[in-house]
């Protein structure tokens, strides 16, 4: 199994959670008092006449059915979509051999940013080196045009229905960036290593048209952790020792900090 230490959990995630448990005792009490409150009525609406009971059982069931109602979460749907992929692909690199150690959600310094910091979805400390992973959620087919600014989505537009076209923008440059982001960072700290960009689609339901034609390997979740065994296969890894320790000593409690 990877080396897990420094995985942070997901807060989108576990707030969904944490507000659909809570709503969902929420819904059980309310659809225990109307429920109550219905069978009372109805057999007191006939007791004192009988068709009256008929429609007071009538809305007690629509009372019900609104009762039954749970409530929606706050976490917004692109953090959600975001936090559910990653999430899977955390899943599948855990998976990976002993000799990888997986670091996610990870702050780096960039100046070129308005924040200064530049976060990778997943640095994998491996045999061949590091290996930056950018994780994307979309569904659908996509049409993989390294030049464009945006890959052409098309995805079904109901059943039975024609396809639905949409675009994605263009990944490859954020990978290239966090790419070059970390390279500086090590030369700060006085280390180099290979540097592997990847790309992942999480979900199961996507379809990757052209993507040969990429210079960074656009994966799906089975291939990444096969592209990721490979490297143990190959060999080397003399440095991952001394870049985990690097990446560690920026790591407070458990969660990445690097600055």
């Amino acid at each position: 199994m990877a080396d897990q230490r420094f995985i942070r959990t997901y807060a989108a995630l576990e707030r969904h959670r944490q507000e659909m448990h809570a709503a969902a005792r929420q819904r059980r009490r309310r659809l225990a008092i109307v429920v109550l409150c219905g069978l009372s009525s109805t057999a007191l609406a006939y007791w004192v006449l009988p068709p009256l009971a008929l429609l007071v059982a009538g809305v007690a069931v629509l009372a019900a059915f609104f009762a039954s109602i749970t409530g929606s979460s706050s976490v917004p749907a692109d953090q959600m979509t975001g936090a559910e992929g990653e999430a899977k692909v955390l899943r599948a690199l855990g998976d990976l051999p002993d000799e990888f150690t997986l670091f996610n959600q990870l702050q780096i310094p960039d100046a070129s940013l308005p924040n200064g910091r530049r976060e990778l979805d997943f640095l994998v400390v491996g045999p061949g080196g590091l290996f930056v992973i950018e994780v994307k959620n979309s569904r659908g087919l996509i049409y993989v045009r390294p030049e464009q600014a945006h890959w052409p989505l098309a995805h079904k537009a109901g059943c039975g229905g024609r396809p639905g076209w949409n675009a994605i923008a263009n990944p490859l440059n954020q990978v290239r960036a966090q790419v070059a982001a970390l390279d500086r960072w090590l030369l700060a700290h006085g280390q180099t290593a290979p540097i592997h960009p990847l790309l992942c689609f999480a979900r199961s339901d996507v379809a990757l048209q052209d993507r040969e034609t990429s210079p960074i390997p656009v994966l799906t979740v089975p291939e990444l952790v096969e592209h990721l065994g490979g490297a143990v296969r190959q060999g080397g890894g003399r440095q991952s020792g001394t870049l985990v320790r690097l990446l560690s000593q920026q790591c407070s409690g458990g969660v990445p900090a690097l600055a």
